[in-house]
């Protein structure tokens, strides 16, 4: 254990003597020196920065990245479905032998600071070259790699920490007035907001990158950024509002294709009220998951919040553990009253509320007479003490109904 500790203060200490070098050959020469093996180090986007030795090895990944300096978007795909399944935002060093990468197994290792991906590392061992200190040697590597990196970076674009602190709510007035004038030299108002809520797996967290240069190069106007772990696209409107929707459904289409669902909000006409606005999108995204799971429906491209509206806001209202206090009481007991009877009496009232109180729809829905809806309708007044000519029990009634719709 000690040698191995001593070891590993050697390596440290090698790292940092190639951290100063200009770029980043020395420090990945050094990593394949240690290891042994093939070493490649990519940008948060999977483009290659550098690798080592600068020659073919037989890996299509090592190969792809040496001949062409990036990765073919299937591919990224195909690798985070493969090993990134297991719930979290980012991965520790670890080591693969199956599956895509039985040929060449390797080690996998993230580079992160405390906001975003930076990058990634592979190394490229033979399943009978693999030991445990590789793992903290990889993790070394990493904090060089995160270190060098802070210290050469260029300063972040000014318009995404605008974009940031308008998406808080707790961002000062003063810090807002500042991003509004940053932002009003790229978006002129209406603008339009994508929100992709991202599943807490490491796959979708890793794509978020790519999606973001995705955005960047087909759509140079866009605006998209990572905020509380959806990824966010402002679109400024420069054109044409209708070219500002299509933009957004190709974005929201390219996302569908690695189980990425949007929502929308279209026109922004506020941007003080960005907050909103993106609590809006974010509802109508998991709505429109919660249809496309329920329902199997995506043949739209993409929801707007004002089109699937008030949805969102009782999907809003569920996700609050107090939620079923608001439920109206008597439908609970109705359903048991069902249960024990064999009535139909719930079903009833919820077409009846459903078709907006009008009782030849309701009928017609439930294919029975409407001599045979009034007699259900009386016997639910007289059996649960309900009045179902007040205005108020019957909005509580169709609420609570709309509510219970979300309960799971």
């Amino acid at each position: 254990m000690d040698k191995q500790k001593h070891d590993l203060l050697e390596i440290y200490e090698e790292f940092h003597a190639n951290m100063d070098k200009p770029g980043f050959r020395p420090l990945i020469r050094c990593a394949s020196k240690i290891f042994d093996a093939p070493v490649l180090f990519t940008d948060n986007q999977y483009r290659l920065i550098s690798l080592f030795p600068a020659k073919k090895i037989g890996d299509f990944v090592y190969d792809t990245l040496l001949k062409t300096g990036c990765l073919p978007d299937e591919t990224i795909k195909a690798f985070h479905e493969e090993y990134l399944k297991k719930p979290g935002t980012r991965y520790q060093p670890f080591f693969e032998k199956d599956g895509l990468v039985k040929n060449f197994p390797r080690i996998f290792a993230e580079v992160y600071n405390d906001a975003t991906v930076i990058g990634h590392i592979a190394v490229f061992l033979e399943e009978k070259d693999f030991k445990p200190w590789h793992l903290e040697a990889a993790s070394i590597l990493t904090s060089t790699l995160r270190i060098k990196i802070n210290l050469t970076s260029q300063v972040p674009l000014v318009h995404s920490y605008s974009l940031q602190s308008l998406l808080n709510r707790n961002t000062t007035k003063q810090e807002k007035a500042r991003a509004i004038v940053q932002l009003s030299k790229i978006n002129k108002e209406p603008a339009l907001l994508l929100v992709a809520p991202l599943d807490q797996i490491k796959s979708q967290h890793a794509f978020a990158s790519v999606a973001i240069n995705y955005c960047l190069h087909n759509f140079p106007s866009s605006l998209p950024i990572i905020y509380n772990d959806d990824l966010v696209i402002l679109l400024t409107n420069e054109n044409e509002q209708t070219l500002l929707t299509a933009v957004a459904e190709k974005i929201s289409e390219y996302l569908m294709q690695y189980k990425i669902l949007c929502g929308a909000v279209n026109p922004v006409t506020d941007i003080y009220s960005l907050p909103d606005y993106y609590l809006q999108a974010r509802l109508t995204a998991i709505f429109r998951y919660r249809d496309e799971v329920t329902n199997n429906n995506l043949h739209t491209p993409l929801y707007y919040y004002h089109e699937i509206a008030p949805s969102p806001l009782f999907l809003y209202l569920s996700q609050h553990e107090e939620y079923a206090c608001f439920i109206h009481p008597a439908l609970e007991k109705i359903k048991k009253y069902d249960s024990e009877n064999n009535t139909e009496f719930y079903m009833t009232l919820e077409c009846f509320c459903k078709n907006l109180f009008q009782k030849n729809e309701s009928s017609e829905h439930l294919h029975i007479h409407r001599n045979t809806l009034n007699y259900r309708l009386n016997r639910i007044e007289v059996l649960f003490g309900l009045d179902l000519n007040d205005y108020k029990t019957l909005l509580s009634l169709l609420i609570s109904l709309e509510m219970i719709t979300y309960q799971k």
